[in-house]
């Protein structure tokens, strides 16, 4: 309390010398022009000048003072929100890894499922997801239950599923992933 007492009144009187020094300097702009001389005495001058320059430091000393707080304030706040947004960043990490736990343990459970179903049952419901997912799913299962599945499936979808399974060892293997749509001697 006592050091906010004192920088007020630090403040109050780097104002006040503020308003007196602004009060000097605009009589004498106005003196300058109207062309009129305002009689002081070479003492009040002396004085004024001692006084401005010992004001001029606590003013300065006064709004550096100021500026430093501010900073240290908008520091806070920063460190404030980064410490939020590394909380966030953990919180969010952790229900990234529970996520990917459970699609790892579903993706396991449909590919058990799907290798003890019959070979034209699994075919049927992979013909009905999506490319990427039955292509991972072909993966993970036994070439010889892949083969199989994808025997039974339409041309089109078995053709779409072999492109997408392509395309991705070609990406894993840091190739272009661009599959031909027209396999060259195949009719189509």
């Amino acid at each position: 309390m006592m050091k906010r007492a004192s920088s007020f009144s630090v403040i109050a009187g780097a104002t006040l010398a503020a308003a007196v020094w602004f009060a000097v300097c605009a009589g004498a702009v106005r003196a300058q022009e109207t062309g009129t001389i305002i009689p002081q005495s070479p003492a009040d001058v002396e004085e004024i000048q001692k006084y401005c320059s010992n004001i001029t430091d606590n003013a300065a000393d006064a709004r550096y003072a100021i500026q430093a707080k501010e900073l240290a304030d908008l520091r806070a706040e920063v460190d404030q929100r980064v410490r939020a947004l590394e909380e966030k960043r953990k919180e969010y990490e952790v229900w990234l890894q529970r996520r990917n736990e459970f699609v790892d343990k579903a993706q396991d459970s449909l590919v058990d499922i799907i290798s003890k179903m019959k070979p034209d049952a699994a075919a049927a419901q992979m013909a009905l997801i999506g490319d990427e997912a039955a292509a991972a799913l072909l993966l993970k299962l036994s070439p010889r239950m892949s083969s199989v599945i994808l025997n039974e499936m339409p041309p089109e979808k078995s053709a779409q599923l072999a492109r997408v399974i392509v395309g991705a060892q070609s990406i894993a293997r840091g190739g272009n992933a661009q599959v031909p749509s027209r396999i060259p001697g195949r009719i189509q």
